[in-house]
């Protein structure tokens, strides 16, 4: 009997590792999504399809390895496991917290970049990272791109010296003043604190 247990046990770690390492490696292209497909240049569908694939890769082989030590009872118990994470990983909206952690991490860089764009002088160009994205006059809108798309459109950071009222979604387009994420009109979808949103 005892030699039965010991038979089946090196199965099962290896199948919790290669369960953990699946999915934590799919959670992690989830969340790095943006700045991955901001520097290698592959459409966001593809990176995420990736990330399921290497789940549902894991989780085949990790399974039979379960199957192999506890038969049924282990697959049954392995099974409400999958689901709690397929569910926790569908349901995440990847982007929005890659953005709310990425800014609460670097907050101060954030605060120096400010610091820099109030110190410009009428005339003086930003720098080649920064964007302003809207015409109003009095209130710029200053982006920092985190993704660009192919051939157009761009994700990122952006900093409001106003309200950002008229550019949420469901407001109308003005096509005066919008905000121009590399020829897309993009809006603010997560208030990141001290004026800064992500936009998309």
């Amino acid at each position: 009997m005892g030699s039965a247990e010991e038979n089946r046990r090196p199965d099962l770690v290896l199948a919790a590792v290669v369960f953990l390492l699946g999915w934590l490696l799919a959670a992690a292209v989830s969340y790095f999504v943006v700045p991955i497909s901001g520097v290698i240049p592959v459409p966001v569908i593809v990176l995420t399809a990736g990330a399921w694939l290497t789940a549902a890769t894991a989780t085949g082989i990790s399974a039979w390895l379960v199957w192999r030590g506890l038969r049924w009872p282990g697959l049954a118990g392995y099974a409400v496991l999958t689901a709690a994470c397929a569910v926790l990983m569908a349901s995440t909206n990847w982007v929005h917290f890659y953005a709310a952690t990425w800014y609460s991490m670097h907050r101060a860089d954030y605060a120096d970049v400010l610091r820099s764009l109030n110190g410009l002088k009428r005339g003086e160009k930003p720098p080649p990272a920064i964007s302003r994205i809207n015409n109003d006059p009095d209130r710029p809108v200053w982006f920092v791109r985190a993704w660009a798309g192919i051939p157009d459109c761009a994700a990122g950071f952006a900093h409001f010296s106003g309200s950002p009222e008229k550019y949420l979604p469901g407001r109308p387009v003005d096509s005066y003043d919008y905000l121009d994420g590399l020829g897309c009109a993009v809006r603010p979808t997560v208030d990141l604190g001290d004026g800064w949103w992500w936009v998309e």
